[in-house]
């Protein structure tokens, strides 16, 4: 090595262990936080060499024989009194090679790692051929996951934590994304199913994430972007390429369904929502009683009349996507699952007098006829259940159609998720709509993939976790996330999941995640966060956006991390064409709630 990164030596006045050791610093050396170093020994009796790689996690100085504040003075002013300065760097040991658990020797050479020791001592060796680069150290050199751990094939999920705002959650949950999909590394990396692979993204704050596939006008703005992203071997940074845009349809609609978008043109967006067909056959009325909150007796009604619908459901010849609801059922299957796979296969038919059910507000209208009955119709209201459990059931049905109604109509087409990456817009719905719209996709993507094997992948970035899946109640849509979690891996279903505090979201969900990433952290919740060294708890409550912290299987200890400015526009301010050309006319923040 150089003699430039030579940083000091092991102090021999403290313990070292096989965990930590302490570095005095020459003179004239410069040691940073997150520097990875190296230092190597002799071990006795001719056993060779044994290096021991670390990272520091803090520095310290002071004047070494001075006992009072004083004696500063006397020590370099007068001189009448012998002392000296000393700096020192707390190391936390990443690997010793070879794993020989021994602790650093007292008085070794301690050097900055660089070429095959920062290879060695971060792993890359290890990970070989499935090394994706996700962010850079402080010196602009990139930092390795092994992609194993995200694909299923050893492991797979990423957890993102860190308050709202500048924690920069969602932004890393997009560089992830695009370092996996859109550089040629990560596209190798996916292998012959590149293509068909596919990412769901969730937009849920403002119309932010409807602009990924147009340049950042701000790009070049930013002093440092394309070096950093020259250090991750993309020297052509570019927005997303293959994307498709979901939006959900403005209430009343008409004749057409209107989306209800203000900063893309009508030809660039898809509208998105169920058929009632759709939302029979496949069981969708779980969805609309999504709220973790009130799960109680209403869930067992629920199942119920899912399963009568499908009985008594036959697919409208008059109006594809309607259905025909019979008075007596079509067949006589008692679960759901085998009504759905029969309701699947029927052969369109006329209504010849009976119900024809359009739009959501047919259906409700139908059910109320039929709970409301006095004895209810035991075709649709399971014999044990109380009274009050079908009125609140009768109750939620009717008070949610205000809010998600409109997504349920017979010219509605589900997202057909039809390029690399699909954004559907949740973010103006009321929440009971954003569950139902979470729910719907999240079990479709779920039950297409149960028969599939585990490639191509399917990856979901969903922000906002801790609503879908709190760590306390139990809802249809929790239950998804909780089994995605799970079994996800071996079916190729990668959740990229954001929240502010992972101590809020199901515990299955944070710990089935093999690669976890943290943000900026409220210090009242730093403590939480029992991964991380004592230092860096303190200091991600003060990280700037664009620096997180990375932990993942392969490497024993969390590596600080930036990550660059994005070259694809992440809100309309970012996107000149959006921000001057809307949909309709009006101002983009000219917005009404769906």
């Amino acid at each position: 090595m150089n003699e430039s990164t030579y940083l000091g030596y092991v102090d021999g006045s403290v313990d070292t262990s096989t965990q930590r050791f302490n570095v005095v610093l020459d003179d004239d050396a410069i040691a940073e936080l997150d520097d990875i170093v190296v230092c190597r020994q002799q071990l006795p009796g001719g056993a060779g060499e044994l290096a021991h790689y670390g990272i520091i996690v803090e520095g310290a100085a002071r004047i070494e024989g001075a006992s009072l504040a004083s004696d500063k003075q006397r020590i370099f002013g007068t001189r009448t009194m012998p002392g000296q300065a000393v700096r020192m760097a707390t190391v936390q040991v990443l690997r010793m090679h070879p794993e020989r658990w021994v602790p650093p020797s007292s008085g070794a050479r301690v050097e900055r790692a660089q070429e095959n020791d920062r290879i060695r001592a971060l792993f890359q060796d290890r990970m070989g051929n499935n090394a994706l680069p996700l962010g850079v150290d402080r010196n602009g050199q990139p930092v390795y996951v092994d992609f194993s751990f995200l694909n299923g094939e050893k492991g797979a999920h990423i957890s993102i934590s860190g308050i709202s705002g500048v924690a920069a959650k969602t932004s890393y949950a997009l560089f992830a994304l695009y370092m996996i999909m859109e550089t040629d590394h990560g596209r190798d990396l996916l292998g012959r199913e590149v293509a068909h692979t596919k990412a769901v993204v969730f937009n849920v704050k403002g119309e932010d994430l409807l602009h990924i596939d147009r340049a950042n006008s701000k790009f070049d703005d930013d002093p440092d972007a394309r070096r950093m992203w020259a250090g991750l071997a993309v020297n052509e940074p570019r927005p997303f390429q293959s994307v498709s845009l979901y939006v959900p349809p403005q209430r009343g609609g008409g004749q057409m369904l209107a989306g209800r978008v203000a900063t893309r043109r009508d030809n660039e967006y898809r509208v998105y929502g169920w058929s009632p067909l759709e939302f029979i056959r496949r069981g969708l009325l779980s969805f609309v009683f999504a709220d973790t909150r009130e799960q109680n007796q209403v869930s067992f009604v629920v199942d119920h009349v899912r399963a009568a619908l499908a009985r008594h459901a036959v697919p409208s010849a008059h109006h594809p996507g309607a259905v025909i609801l019979r008075p007596n059922p079509v067949h006589n299957a008692r679960d759901f699952e085998r009504a759905s796979e029969l309701l699947s296969r029927a052969q369109p038919e006329n209504a010849n007098g009976d119900p024809e059910i359009k739009d959501f507000s047919d259906l409700a209208g139908l059910l109320l006829n039929e709970l409301s009955q006095d004895p209810p119709n035991a075709a649709w209201i399971p014999t044990r259940s109380a009274g009050g459990t079908n009125d609140a059931f009768i109750r939620r049905l009717m008070g949610i159609g205000r809010r998600l109604g409109h997504l349920i109509d017979y010219r509605a087409t589900c997202p057909a998720l039809e390029s690399n990456v699909n954004v559907i817009d949740i973010n103006a719905l009321h929440e009971d709509a954003q569950r139902f719209v979470v729910g719907a996709v999240l079990d479709q993507i779920w039950t297409e993939k149960q028969s599939s094997g585990r490639e191509p992948l399917r990856f979901v970035v969903l922000d906002e976790l801790n609503k879908y899946a709190p760590r306390e109640g139990r809802s249809p849509i929790k239950d998804i996330l909780v089994d995605i979690a799970a079994r996800g891996r071996s079916l190729g279903v990668i959740l990229i999941g954001c929240q502010q505090n992972a101590s809020r979201v199901e515990n299955a969900i944070v710990d089935n995640a093999a690669i976890k990433v943290v943000g900026r952290l409220d210090a009242s919740h730093a403590e939480e966060y029992k991964f991380l060294s004592p230092e860096l708890r303190q200091r991600a409550t003060r990280f700037l956006p664009g620096t997180v912290v990375l932990d993942q299987p392969v490497v024993p200890a969390p590596i600080p991390i930036l990550f660059p400015f994005p070259p694809y526009a992440t809100n309309v301010s970012e996107d000149p064409i959006g921000a001057t050309a809307t949909a309709d006319g009006r101002n983009p923040l000219d917005r009404v709630a769906l």
